[in-house]
């Protein structure tokens, strides 16, 4: 997401920079992009952003204008493959010289204190540039020293309420906001179901996708009340209130959510086939207007807008749907994706590059693809994007707040995570469950749930703080929580 290679980029001007960027829009492409230069000063990148493979790569194309000396081998992964590949890499001394982490499943300290990384040449420059409290101990920085940074906000979420204006507004809605609370989304899904007389329904769903629909219970919790710390990238065991530490999925705000979405089940107003769809074949099906509205996240425009233009224009978006219509969210505070390798032999260069990616012109160009947010909002804006686009990051900057982590407390809270074996079902799974009938008491459910998932961090806390590792369970908790508001970095020297 986010770097290219080599020294002399200092040279690259503002507005040079800003035209490799001005241009806009998760496979491998295994074969090298750049073309190859006889002696040439080589730097390799890795990622696994496919949608944002032309940003790059007009960067790289006016980077070597600049310096015909360098060129940059940009390679991009499946996630799924990327793991391996940098495993294998890393152990046979051929690792990139910059590359993000997907599949490796380890924590960034754990890989810092693995001699993965090199630090970033010149930290106070790229401090400089980056909004206050975006960088944390135990996420970017490791014993005082930068080894990478954020590029996509935290301030966002998956469960943004994307509607088909027409329907909307013949079923008698609001086409420019939609629905705003849970009772108003109810009875909009029933007016547009009954309206569709079997052609239209309410709304549509990857039901299939169980690591969505988590997200999805989850974000509506949030909007419910439910307060939570986060772990990013920990998934349900990484989720915990913040003010007493323990796990929050059977209080209120989680069993109203469950029964908010059961309620559209039984009330018959979801697309029949939705229990067989992920969220890439439910959007396909949303855009040729068989169901009224669709959870997703921002990126949902830009899919829409490259492979359903003819759909484009009739797409409206709200926020995520509450009980009150004033819905508070959380996010976890943004991981860094991109790190100069410990073997790197351009580390100066590796780090100077990625320093250009914290400026508006980079965020303006970055919010052109429509994809990932930027972590500036602000420049998202001035940006050429759909006007759902700018919404959906206006909400976005409304709603969500910054999050407490406790990795950023003590980075040895992720060895308990890994130690943690997933329980079963998981949240997803009750989801599914609960949506199909073949759960009946949801309170039930998720109290058993909740208790499992607490012995079982109990268990690898005792485990990990056996080996001499100073952690417990008080890490997970902040007192100094404050309900709607940003858990700064200050913060966690209280």
């Amino acid at each position: 997401m986010t770097v290219l290679g080599r020294r002399r980029f200092l040279g690259l001007s503002g507005a040079a920079l800003a035209g490799a960027l001005g241009a806009s829009g998760c496979s491998r492409t295994s074969q090298q992009e750049a073309v190859t230069t006889a002696g040439a000063d080589v730097i390799r990148w890795w990622d696994h952003f496919q949608p944002l493979k032309p940003l790059y790569e007009r960067m790289f194309a006016e980077y070597g204008k600049a310096h015909p000396g360098t060129r940059v081998e940009h390679v991009v992964y499946n996630p799924s493959e990327m793991g391996q590949a940098l495993q294998l890499a890393f152990k046979s001394n051929q690792i990139a010289d910059v590359h993000t982490v997907a599949g490796l499943g380890s924590s960034e300290a754990a890989l810092v204190a693995g001699g993965w990384f090199s630090p970033l040449a010149d930290p106070d420059a790229i401090r400089a540039k980056l909004p206050a409290d975006s960088l944390l101990e135990g996420l970017h920085v490791f014993d005082g020293k930068l080894y990478t940074f954020p590029v996509f906000t935290p301030r966002q979420y998956a469960t943004l309420n994307w509607f088909n204006r027409e329907l909307v507004e013949k079923a008698g809605g609001d086409p420019d906001a939609g629905p705003a609370t849970w009772d108003e989304f109810r009875a909009l899904a029933a007016r547009i179901t009954k309206d569709g007389g079997g052609r239209a329904y309410g709304w549509i769903q990857g039901l299939q996708f169980q690591e969505r629909m988590q997200t999805h219970v989850t974000e509506l919790a949030m909007s419910a009340g439910a307060a939570l710390a986060i772990i990013p990238g920990a998934g349900e065991m990484g989720l915990v209130d913040p003010r007493t530490g323990d796990y929050p999925y059977a209080s209120e705000p989680f069993v109203q959510a469950l029964e908010f979405l059961l309620s559209l089940v039984r009330d018959k107003v979801v697309f029949p086939a939705s229990t067989s769809l992920d969220a890439r074949t439910a959007r396909a099906r949303w855009a040729t207007g068989v169901a009224g509205m669709f959870f997703d996240g921002s990126w949902n425009i830009g899919v829409v807008n490259g492979q359903f233009k003819q759909f484009a224009g009739k797409v409206g978006v709200g926020p995520v749907p509450s009980p009150d219509g004033e819905p508070v969210l959380y996010g976890a505070p943004a991981q860094g994706q991109l790190f100069v390798s410990s073997k790197s032999r351009h580390v100066e260069a590796a780090s100077e590059l990625l320093a250009q990616c914290t400026g508006p012109e980079f965020s303006r160009a970055l919010a052109g693809y429509m994809d990932q947010v930027p972590l500036d909002l602000e420049a998202v804006a001035t940006a050429d994007v759909h006007p759902t686009y700018k919404r959906a990051v206006e909400l976005f900057g409304r709603n969500v707040r910054l999050a407490p982590s406790p990795v950023s407390r003590n980075p040895a809270v992720t060895q308990v995570i890994s130690e943690m074996k997933e329980q079963r079902p998981t949240l997803g799974e009750i989801t599914q469950g609960i949506l199909s009938g073949e759960i009946t008491d949801i309170g039930k459910t998720l109290r058993e749930h909740n208790g499992k998932l607490t012995a079982e961090r109990e268990r690898a806390t005792r485990v990990v703080s056996g080996k001499g590792v100073r952690v417990s369970l008080d890490d997970w908790a902040f007192p100094n929580w404050k309900r709607g508001e940003d858990y700064t970095a200050e913060m966690y020297r209280q």
